[in-house]
């Protein structure tokens, strides 16, 4: 495939490389463009993900140089979900995020791959992490983490958050007034014509179908039934800027593939983590992403072992970070608020553990199947998202006990 095929035209591939060797006057001639799909399966859920090599001569140059970028473009072969998509805004927050907020933020470290252009709110180029030897986790079952990794994860989650307070401190200004729009909450918002409204009270559907499953035998379960709706709406609040506790740039979408490691041996620990996919970026509270990438990744018994420890990891990380810019992390992010934060969020972590892992964590045929077609993806709702859950449930042990936990640790937060 070309890149004009992509709407990619040669002064912006031109663009692309002068960005690539930091060189706004470079002069170069671009040999040849190909693109070429990213892997073989979906990789994600939110884009079409393709990879661009460039063989280029730079002016005063004896040699080709060979270039490989990542890009992801809006689905174009499910007319629905681009709808879906363009409803919700998420190409077009991550191109502002890239555009505006990153380069501010990259100033004090890295925590995700570098953009080298974000085109009309569909199409952003990046550099290729798999180059650089970052990969998805590799052997993890049902999204779960080791605690290397979620640490490795943790401390990149701290680096993202530190460098958003580094911004305000060194400015004086909050993100919202340095990037008017660009953290603006597009994942659970009640307003008309959103399609994120429908979707969460069809979320809630299929956990009540569930739970009648899961708790056929429990005495309570009408009681449960009852007030599970209302604590999963609280959600609707949660992701606000608080006016209680500080609020940095929150990823919003934390779960095991928008997270990619590094490693220096094959079967050793990660020694490098960055993140992935910011299209529900939004302003909220260190903690809410904390408790979300804790929660998506763990189980309820690994939590009451490590919890604590992985919330002490954390603020050690934002720590050192801060000390490093010669900054004061109590004077700008105290502890004891952190702490005290930690323990409002958990709640919103509970939450996104079920709306998001149980439709993740659903088995690759299954996630196959609903993007195969416009038609599959389209009956992929309401009663034909319950029966296929349902299904999962009754067929897959792995499924049943991973959500059979989920929905234990949601019953017993009410």
């Amino acid at each position: 495939m070309t890149p004009e095929q992509f709407d990619l035209h040669r002064t912006e591939l031109e663009s692309i490389v002068k960005r690539y060797f930091d060189n706004p006057k470079l002069r170069c001639e671009i040999r040849s463009a190909e693109v070429t799909p990213f892997s073989k399966s979906r990789v994600g859920y939110l884009g079409d993900h393709f990879v661009l090599e460039l063989v280029v001569l730079r002016v005063g140059e004896s040699k080709e140089d060979t270039l490989n970028f990542f890009f992801k473009i809006l689905p174009s072969s499910i007319p629905a979900l681009n709808e879906y998509l363009s409803a919700i805004g998420t190409f077009r927050k991550e191109c502002r995020l890239y555009s505006n907020l990153f380069p501010r933020l990259a100033q004090f470290t890295r925590f995700a791959p570098k953009s080298y252009l974000a085109k009309d709110d569909r199409l952003l180029v990046f550099e290729n992490l798999k180059l650089q030897g970052f990969t998805t986790i590799n052997g993890s079952e049902l999204g779960i983490f080791d605690k290397p990794h979620l640490e490795q994860a943790l401390r990149a989650l701290a680096k993202f958050h530190c460098a958003s307070l580094m911004v305000e401190t060194k400015t004086g200004r909050t993100l919202p007034e340095l990037c008017p729009g660009a953290l603006d909450e597009n994942c659970w918002i009640r307003r008309d014509n959103n399609p994120r409204v429908q979707e969460l009270e069809n979320a809630i559907k299929v956990l009540c179908e569930l739970v009648k499953v899961v708790e056929k035998d429990n005495p309570n379960l009408p009681d449960i039934l009852c007030k599970l709706p209302e604590f999963i709406l609280q959600i609707y609040d949660l992701v606000k800027p608080s006016e209680v506790f500080r609020n940095v740039a929150c990823h919003g979408d934390l779960w095991g593939s928008n997270l990619m490691f590094k490693y220096s041996s094959p079967n050793g620990p990660p020694e490098d983590c960055l993140i992935v996919d910011f299209q529900f970026a939004r302003y909220a509270p260190p903690a809410y992403d904390v408790n979300m990438l804790i929660h998506l990744t763990t189980t309820g018994e690994f939590r009451k072992q490590h919890y604590d420890d992985l919330i002490d990891l954390y603020y050690n990380t934002v720590r050192r970070e801060f000390i490093t810019q010669c900054l004061s992390p109590e004077e700008i992010f105290p502890e004891k608020q952190f702490r005290q934060s930690c323990g409002r969020y958990r709640v919103s972590g509970l939450i996104d553990n079920f709306l998001m892992n149980h439709v993740t964590l659903l088995p690759r045929s299954c996630v196959d199947r609903i993007f195969s077609s416009p038609k599959e993806y389209n009956n992929f709702s309401g009663e034909d998202k319950i029966r296929m859950c349902l299904g999962v449930l009754d067929s897959d042990p792995k499924y049943r006990a991973r959500i059979t936990g989920v929905i234990r640790d949601l019953i017993e937060a009410l």
